[in-house]
C-alpha cells in the first residue's frame, strides 16, 4: 500500500500489484560460473532458442532454474543483435573511409577535377602532394 496526496490535497491509498511490492527485497544478480557460461554459450551456438525439455535438462545439468536459463538466452540474443548492429555500423564507416581514400587518390593523380571549396572538406589527415597543393 502506498499513501499519496491527490490533486485536492486529500490522502489516497493505492494498493500496488504484488509484482510491484516495494517492501520485498531486490533479487540478487546471478553469477554464473565459467563452466555454466561455457555450456550456455555452446548451446547458444547450436541453437539460439532453448525450450521445453531441452531447457529443463540444461537447467538441471547446470544446477540453475529454468527461468535463469531462459533469461540468459534472452539476454544473449539481445547482445547478439546489438553486436550485429555495431558490426554493420563499422562496415559502413570502413566503406565510407575507403570511398574517401579513393576520391583523394584520384584527386592526387589529377584524374578528378577539384570542386570549389573542396579543401575545406578534406580531412585533417590529408597529406602528401594533394594536401600540400591544396593548402597552397
Amino acid at each position: 500500500r502506498l499513501s499519496l496526496p491527490d490533486a485536492k490535497g486529500s490522502i489516497r491509498e493505492i494498493i500496488l500489484p504484488k509484482g510491484l511490492d516495494l517492501d520485498r527485497p531486490k533479487r540478487t544478480r546471478t553469477s554464473f560460473t565459467a563452466e555454466q557460461l561455457y555450456r550456455l554459450e555452446m548451446e547458444f551456438q547450436r541453437c539460439q532458442y532453448v525450450v521445453g525439455r531441452e531447457r529443463t535438462e540444461l537447467a538441471r545439468q547446470l544446477n540453475l532454474s529454468e527461468t535463469q536459463v531462459k533469461v540468459w538466452f534472452q539476454n544473449r540474443r539481445t547482445k547478439q543483435k546489438k553486436d550485429q548492429g555495431k558490426d554493420s555500423e563499422l562496415r559502413s564507416v570502413v566503406s565510407e573511409t575507403a570511398a574517401t581514400c579513393s576520391v583523394l587518390r584520384l584527386l592526387e593523380q589529377g584524374r578528378l577535377l577539384s570542386p570549389p571549396g573542396l579543401p575545406a572538406l578534406l580531412p585533417p589527415c590529408a597529406t602528401g602532394a594533394l594536401g600540400s597543393a591544396l593548402r597552397g
